[in-house]
């Protein structure tokens, strides 16, 4: 399994690297980093265009440059410099030339630290790519020889989650990490005049014990294993907003959130739903989306 990183031109690839760096030694795999340079629309371009593509390649050898300083001693690290129409689309040919398994993008730098901004380029890769796509929080970095602990996926009683925590199971067993369903309860508040906050509370129950029902369920066509060990668990997180439920469960060094694409886009290519955009939004810990397709395939390999 090879993990490809994009590190973009602008220096400002370090979380992404980290984070691949971390997924990589988790599962035994390479890395490999891809710094991608815009190609020229027009053959036989103007010595401006000329000009700017020299000046866009030596801005991506230095980034290149700049990963091998900071890439860690031991996860086997190798460097790729290609030319394309778009970062997205660069990152996709070297993926399928790779034979990368995920592609890790870091956050935008306009966004705020310890969370995750997504770029244009990693939107457009979280409507097209057909597999799965790790986001680093800005400023996401690991300790030395850190590896993945624990895997958490955002449950949300559908078909597809169901697949999602067959995935969840299989990668979890290759990186010897535990599992953690999370159950995502999110209400505005009430007025605390009025009686609504109790039943509230009884309809927020009621939610919560078929979701854990649901969640067991999938546990037992998906991952029957998994039901009796101790390094699985479900939790439910509560708030008036995404980020509060998100905080509410808890996170760790070596956390890991993964989350399934929506189910209005493509079969085989991950596509973003409304949830799914929140809860990336509000992750406090890096998000890795899985394609519904590629969810399918990795829930049936321990089941084989």
């Amino acid at each position: 399994m090879t993990v490809l990183v994009g590190y973009p031109p602008n220096l400002q690839g370090r979380s992404a690297l980290e984070l691949g760096a971390m997924l990589a030694r988790s599962a035994g795999s390479d890395v490999v980093v891809c710094s991608v340079v815009p190609a020229p629309w027009l053959p036989g371009g103007t010595q401006v265009d000329a000009e700017y593509l020299a000046d866009m390649v030596d801005l991506a050898d230095r980034a290149l440059d700049r990963a091998r300083s900071e890439a860690p001693a031991d996860v086997p690290v190798s460097y790729v410099q290609l030319q394309a129409r778009s970062g997205a689309s660069g990152l996709l040919r070297a993926a399928e030339e790779h034979g990368a398994s995920m592609i890790v993008l870091g956050s935008s730098t306009a966004g705020v630290f310890g969370h995750i901004t997504m770029s244009s380029v990693a939107s457009r890769l979280l409507h097209s790519s057909p597999i799965p796509i790790a986001l680093a929080t800005r400023g996401f970095r690991c300790g030395e020889s850190e590896k993945v602990s624990r895997i958490t996926v955002a449950y949300g009683g559908s078909q597809r989650d169901e697949a999602l925590v067959g995935a969840a199971r299989h990668v979890a067993s290759q990186v010897d990490a535990s599992l953690r369903l999370a159950l995502l309860a999110v209400q505005a508040r009430p007025p605390v005049t009025a009686r609504f906050g109790v039943e509230a509370d009884d309809v927020v129950a009621v939610w919560t014990a078929d979701m854990k029902a649901s969640a067991r369920r999938a546990l037992q066509a998906h991952a029957p294993q998994t039901l009796e060990s101790d390094r699985m668990e479900i939790v439910v997180g509560r708030g008036s907003r995404w980020g509060e439920a998100l905080d509410s469960i808890g996170w760790a060094s070596g956390d890991v959130l993964t989350i399934g694409s929506g189910s209005a886009g493509p079969f085989a290519r991950v596509f973003l739903g409304s949830r799914a955009a929140k809860i990336i939004r509000d992750s406090p810990v890096p998000v890795v989306v899985v394609p519904r397709a590629r969810a399918g395939e990795l829930s049936l390999s321990d089941r084989a």
